[in-house]
């Protein structure tokens, strides 16, 4: 019986530390694990109350009372930090890549919700992957209030489920108002591209200039632009192909017009078209290559009325960085980016994004005054570079009296007043109404590179490029909310053994480890018996 009486107080305690930490898995409520546990502490104190007297005033009192002294400090410790880690969450992510933290782009657009959007995850609660998708939206919900999310089991649900038509699962059903976005993948990319479509009234359109020898967005070859295309349509961009020669002018609908590196100089009533569209506040991506087999004075007679100063030349890089991603000389690595509003998220949390250039031609800002006009450098190399002026190739060494050294700007960004256009805003008039589109102060839009490989299907994947890509069409277009650095798909970091090496990695494991640890054993028996 005595033995029994000195277990009560362990045993409330530990009840009462049970409803601390474990009160949302035990059964029934809390309170009357927290009265239980009092109840047994207090009994055992007043059946044991004569034991307790005769040991006031010994030492073992005054030891055990600084142990409860201490307990009851660590006590305390334990409860305020998960008070507070249940109230603030606080996430390190250790991984590579940092492929649990969200993107650039997903804060940015979630964080700008101005109304709730709700997130219906349908799955069968048995899954093991639904544990990873909850993590993934809790992370969206921690990032604004205006996340709602639902977990639907179809089978215990199949009315809510056949209303949604879901055939597949997991489905995650988006909706925002009356619009309504259902995938089948929970990855950041497809929820925040979902996100985007949803909360966007209306799309934009992206035409390319067709004829003459330009890139071709259906051309799924290296060469091509397809992958460009898929993209700028996961960003909410209709795309189009526009002949200029026979429309005579820039379509009503095109938001951007892009010149995709023509073989051929343009024909002057295209480059008409494309002036006029300019000039009233149109938007233009124009990306001009090297000129290796033919000129394009038309076109760079245009450009030089934007400031935009180009040359027949072909930008070498020496540095070597090249050669970690399996590039030459002939395509230098980009990592300085003059502050514009493109490139500002360039330099991130997670390290400098570079950007590659294959084949490409210098295209910086001219110093000459043009009313109206505004242009700076928008990419450059680094200063182990330099734009080579013999475009035979035949000995490609630096001359300082021919040559541009290093840096080299690779990129040009500039702004038009349109005739029409009132003064300027203050910058503070612009922060105040960033990501709204001005129709009381329009400007015309041009963003030149000198080369157009840098997105295409063989080269748009490759580092930033399509960060720079997409950013600049969001700038053109003059959609804020979309420049940013956007969702990566995580690298492959599996490990693939040969036959061989798998049996060496079991015998390893299985022999030779655990071998080691049993010889020690018997060594250190051997030595105290």
């Amino acid at each position: 019986m005595k033995r029994f009486i000195d277990f009560l107080a362990p045993l409330g305690v530990v009840l009462i530390l049970a409803t601390l930490f474990m009160s949302k898995t035990l059964p029934g409520k809390a309170d009357a694990y927290w009265i239980a546990g009092l109840a047994l502490v207090i009994a055992h104190i007043v059946l044991r109350w004569k034991t307790i007297m005769r040991l006031i005033g010994r030492r073992q009192l005054r030891y055990g009372g600084n142990m409860i002294v201490l307990g009851l400090v660590v006590l305390a410790i334990i409860t305020g930090v998960n008070y507070i880690v249940a109230r603030r969450s606080i996430n390190w992510d250790l991984t590579k890549g940092r492929r649990h933290t969200l993107s650039d782009q997903t804060r940015k657009i979630v964080r700008g919700l101005s109304e709730d959007v709700k997130i219906t995850y349908f799955q069968r609660s048995d899954q093991s992957d639904l544990e990873s998708a909850q993590d993934r939206l809790r992370r969206y919900q921690d990032l604004s209030a205006k996340i709602k999310v639902e977990y639907v089991d179809p089978v215990k649900k199949p009315a809510l489920a056949e209303r949604h038509d879901v055939r597949q699962l997991p489905v995650l059903v988006i909706e925002h108002g009356t619009n309504i976005e259902k995938i089948t993948n929970d990855s950041e990319e497809s929820l925040t591209n979902a996100l985007i479509k949803v909360t966007r009234s209306k799309k934009k359109t992206m035409c390319f200039v067709e004829g003459e020898g330009a890139r071709d967005i259906d051309d799924f070859s290296e060469r091509g632009l397809s992958q460009a295309k898929t993209a700028l349509e996961k960003s909410q961009f209709d795309t189009k192909k526009v002949f200029l020669l026979r429309e005579k002018k820039v379509p009503e609908e095109c938001t951007v017009l892009a010149v995709a590196g023509p073989r051929n100089d343009l024909l002057p009533p295209a480059i008409d078209a494309i002036r006029d569209f300019v000039g009233n506040a149109g938007k233009a991506l124009v990306m001009l290559e090297p000129e290796f087999e033919g000129s394009f004075p038309n076109l760079t007679a245009l450009l030089a009325e934007w400031r935009i100063e180009t040359a027949k030349d072909v930008v070498i890089d020496v540095s070597g960085i090249g050669q970690f991603f399996n590039l030459g000389e002939l395509a230098p690595l980009a990592s300085d980016y003059p502050h514009h509003e493109i490139t500002k998220d360039f330099r991130s949390n997670t390290g400098l994004i570079t950007t590659a250039f294959p084949t490409v031609r210098s295209m910086s800002a001219s110093s000459a005054s043009v009313e109206g006009v505004n242009a700076q450098n928008l990419v450059e190399t680094s200063s182990a570079s330099w734009a080579e002026s013999d475009l035979t190739l035949t000995k490609p060494r630096p001359d300082k009296d021919k040559d541009k050294m290093g840096p080299v700007s690779l990129g040009v960004a500039v702004t038009i007043k349109a005739p029409s256009a009132e003064p300027s805003p203050s910058p503070e008039a612009k922060d105040e109404n960033a990501g709204v589109e001005s129709e009381k102060n329009p400007e015309g839009r041009v963003v030149a590179f000198g080369d157009v490989d840098f997105s295409s299907n063989a080269f748009l994947n490759i580092q930033g490029n399509k960060d720079l890509f997409l950013n600049t069409v969001a700038w053109l277009s003059q959609d804020v909310d979309l420049i940013s650095i956007r969702p990566k798909e995580p690298d492959d970091q599996r490990l693939f053994l040969t036959r061989s090496q798998s049996w060496m990695a079991s015998i390893l494991a299985l022999v030779i480890l655990p071998g080691m640890f049993i010889a020690l054993g018997v060594i250190v028996w051997w030595r105290r018996r």
